[in-house]
């Protein structure tokens, strides 16, 4: 079978809701209904690692995107970011194409408009020139099911986030 050579990169809790802050979680395991349309569309995912579980582990309590926009957050996210930016851009040079990012609305890491992890995460595309132009988000509904027909599953352009 031919590979479509499309590739999504998705915040760690779409494939891995365990990462999740106690009592935040929208499924037992993973993100069924964005993993299915990953699947239908042809795309490759690759899992983002999951930032505050690295930082403060499974028992951290919520917080906000002021109490985890501090130097040492944004170094941490640099430092765990650096594997996968290499590995976006060998598939980048290789002629695929990363067709977008899959994040979490509401999330103070992983919201693509104003998370921590995932302005970090531009930036280093960025300076690296691996090109992350487009994000879908599950959406923060009570459910949080995503449907990429659906204007609460669409962010839409990362160019304003990473140029602003």
């Amino acid at each position: 079978m031919k590979r479509s050579k499309k590739i999504i990169v998705a915040s760690h809790c779409v494939l891995n809701q365990n990462a999740v802050v106690s009592h935040e979680a929208r499924s037992p395991g993973i993100m069924k209904a964005a993993v299915e349309w990953s699947d239908e569309q042809g795309y490759g995912i690759v899992q983002l690692p999951c930032p505050e579980f690295t930082f403060l582990g499974p028992e951290r309590p919520p917080m906000t995107v002021e109490e985890y926009d501090t130097p040492e957050f944004h170094a941490h996210n640099r430092r765990i970011l650096a594997p996968v930016i290499e590995q976006l851009k060998v598939y980048q040079d290789h002629g695929y194409e990363i067709v977008g990012g899959l994040g979490i609305s509401g999330s103070p890491s992983c919201d693509p408009g104003k998370g921590v992890f995932m302005q970090d995460l531009l930036a280093l595309a960025s300076e690296e020139g691996v090109h992350i132009d487009f994000f879908w988000q599950i959406p923060n509904t009570e459910d949080g099911t995503f449907d990429p027909h659906d204007a609460k599953s669409v962010f839409g352009s990362t160019s304003a986030v990473s140029n602003g």
